[in-house]
């Protein structure tokens, strides 16, 4: 195999990857690139057994050929060079560029990873879907303990995309007016949602969003994405949206509450009670934040414009920060007291709903 190509799209093409392989002890081959010159073509494979990811770029192919390598190593070298064009060739075991020689894997056992037909939901800049993801994705459970909500729900249907996610203490909704394919409800795992947000947020192409069987597909410029989808049940997000009620809103400026809240956190992150706890306390025109921890106290006050009677509520301060952090207007929380949900929107933005757990209230 010999092939030259651009040494910046060179680098641009492993860093995706980097995202993707890891070192697997059962299957050590899948932790490997595969490069494979074929026409006027380099294609570029990679999987970790739950993401597949092809990529094609135009190369100078002197004398086609595959190979599969740890792209690590490699890909820090490439950055410490300054030519502009790369001349990549494979010999006895090893894979040569500039003077370096970097060790192949024997690939005989490296997977098949079909470029499978996809049934296509939705069509959407890339850039775009990765703006959506980071508005919806936070809410999701981080761990891998519990994959039901391991991931972002997303729901397509004839006139909007619905992406919503949960840590079973907190649920974020989120509506997207666009055109889809076919209605259709798919368990995106996070792991999935962070690489995509890694790959597409510098693309400004439309992509294809699909499916084939449990598999979620996305295609867009020279590029294939494939990833498993989760199968278990989703919680019944949409009766508790449907079911929310609440007896008092308070609005309050977006900055205003932002600042407040970011303060109460650095005392509020060491709290002894309940981690990043604090307790909210309605009360007339102000709106008092108290968190104690064991070194430290804090009190805040903020503006608010009430309807309701006055009552407090112990909150989950960094849960709530994660929302303001995506919106820019006012701030409407709902609640009726200490023990039920709150509800949290935008003013006039009911395209984006966070419904958010108390802590236990104590005296």
């Amino acid at each position: 195999m010999k092939f030259s190509i651009m040494r910046e799209e060179f680098i641009s093409v492993l860093s995706e990857y980097i995202n993707i392989l890891k070192e697997n002890p059962i299957k050590p081959i899948v932790s490997g690139l595969k490069i494979c010159a074929k026409g006027k073509k380099v294609i570029f494979i990679g999987t970790n057994l739950e993401i597949e990811h092809v990529k094609k770029i135009k190369a100078d192919i002197e004398e086609e050929g595959e190979v599969v390598i740890k792209p690590f190593l490699l890909l820090e070298y490439i950055k410490l060079l300054e030519e502009e064009k790369l001349e990549f060739s494979s010999e006895n075991g090893f894979i040569i560029v500039h003077r370096a020689e970097f060790s192949i894997l024997e690939g005989e056992n490296y997977p098949t990873i079909p470029e499978l037909k996809s049934n296509v939901l939705l069509k959407i800049v890339g850039n775009h879907f990765v703006q959506l993801l980071d508005k919806a994705k936070f809410a999701a459970s981080q761990s891998t303990d519990n994959i039901q909500i391991n991931c972002v729900r997303a729901v397509f249907k004839k006139d909007e995309l619905n992406l919503v996610s949960t840590d079973s203490y907190r649920l974020l909704f989120l509506k997207e007016r666009v055109e889809c394919e076919e209605s259709r409800e798919i368990s995106i795992p996070m792991e999935s949602v962070n690489t995509l947000c890694k790959l597409l947020k510098d693309c400004y192409e439309e992509i294809n969003i699909g499916y084939n069987g449990e598999k979620l597909i996305i295609t867009w410029k020279n590029s294939y994405f494939s990833s498993k989808t989760i199968g278990l049940q989703y919680p019944d997000f949409k009766t508790i949206l449907r079911i929310s009620a609440f007896e008092k809103r308070m609005e309050f400026n977006r900055d205003e509450l932002r600042s407040a809240i970011k303060r109460v956190i650095t005392v509020a992150k060491t709290s002894l009670d309940a981690k990043f706890g604090a307790i909210f306390t309605f009360a007339g025109k102000m709106m008092l934040i108290n968190a104690v921890s064991g070194k430290a106290k804090i009190n805040q006050k903020v503006n608010m414009l009430k309807d309701g009677e006055d009552f407090k509520a112990s909150l989950n301060c960094k849960f709530l920060s994660e929302y303001i952090d995506n919106i820019s207007g006012n701030v409407i929380i709902s609640g009726n007291n200490a023990s039920s949900m709150f509800e949290i929107k935008e003013a006039e933005n009911d395209d984006y709903i966070y419904i958010l757990m108390p802590l236990a209230l104590r005296d």
